[in-house]
């Protein structure tokens, strides 16, 4: 398994502070740090049919080595005893990523580009990078607190990957771990106007805790350090997801949930989530088929 953690930078202040993360967390871990800048130099991508000079290829060159050089100094700056590298690549920012997640255990993005704008970023190199990198992935979008990690859980195979994931992380951060399942989109007020009685949603919140206890059990004896508190209830999972990460250190969540499609970032959910998170969003990959 790889002990590297790649981060990518491209000058901007997210990606700074995510080199500033990552380099906390590799020390932690005990891994290594690889800081990778892209930059492109296809003519179409500025205007058709241009051809761009060397002189000026080699300025973009330069700026993305700059890029990695500034970076590099952040990280031994903050983790003075962790090994840092780097690594400038011609090719689509999402691309090299990409290629660099399968020979990494984690790789680091920030949640806005040099465009200043997080869903743009999300939209491109964010999406992209999360749905084909063959490792985890982390949106670094803002520090986060000093409170407990966060994790999803919707009782699917995946989820239970990012369960794990989180205990890992709480029991390197020291803290505690929320573990929140929701087993309706609907609020308990909402389905009583389906017709649904009293001791009908009993019976369906007693399957939601059997399902929390099935997915964590045998974790406790991995992790006793580890304080787990469990949030089971109706409503939709971006907000209970949010409502209990807003001191959180690290919010953790699958790339697909229930009925997700392969590709895809775990649908509205984790839209949501990486949108409006205020932490690092940790996404955990499914495990290679076969």
């Amino acid at each position: 398994m790889s002990t590297t953690i790649v981060v990518g930078v491209d000058g901007s202040d997210s990606a700074l502070e995510a080199v500033a993360w990552a380099a906390k967390a590799a020390e932690r871990q005990g891994k290594s740090v690889s800081i990778v800048s892209a930059y492109e130099t296809q003519g179409a991508l500025y205007a058709p049919a241009l051809v761009i000079p060397q002189d000026v290829i080699d300025i973009i060159r330069q700026e993305a080595h700059d890029h990695v050089d500034t970076a590099a100094a952040k990280a031994r700056d903050v983790a003075p005893g962790v090994s840092v590298k780097t690594k400038v690549a011609e090719g689509r920012a999402g691309t090299v990523l990409v290629s660099e997640s399968q020979h990494a255990s984690l790789v680091v993005v920030g949640s806005r580009g040099l465009g200043g704008v997080k869903g743009l970023f999300l939209g491109s190199v964010g999406v992209n990078l999360v749905a084909h990198a063959s490792c985890p992935v982390v949106v670094y979008a803002g520090a986060g607190g000093t409170g407990p990690v966060v994790v999803g859980l919707d009782g699917s195979a995946l989820s239970e990957g990012a369960v794990a994931a989180a205990f890992e992380q709480a029991s390197f951060l020291d803290t505690g771990l929320v573990v929140v399942h929701t087993w309706t989109d609907l609020a308990s007020d909402s389905l009583h106007g389906y017709g649904l009685e009293p001791d009908q949603l009993q019976e369906l919140a007693d399957d939601a805790r059997e399902v929390v206890a099935e997915r964590i059990a045998g974790f406790g004896a991995d992790y006793p350090d580890v304080e787990v508190t469990r949030v089971i209830v109706p409503d939709g999972p971006a907000h209970q997801l949010i409502e209990h990460a807003k001191d959180a250190q690290m919010l953790v969540v699958g790339s697909r949930g229930r009925g997700g499609f392969a590709g895809l970032l775990l649908g509205s959910t984790s839209q949501a989530v990486l949108h409006r998170a205020t932490c690092p969003v940790l996404v955990v990959k499914p495990a290679p088929e076969g």
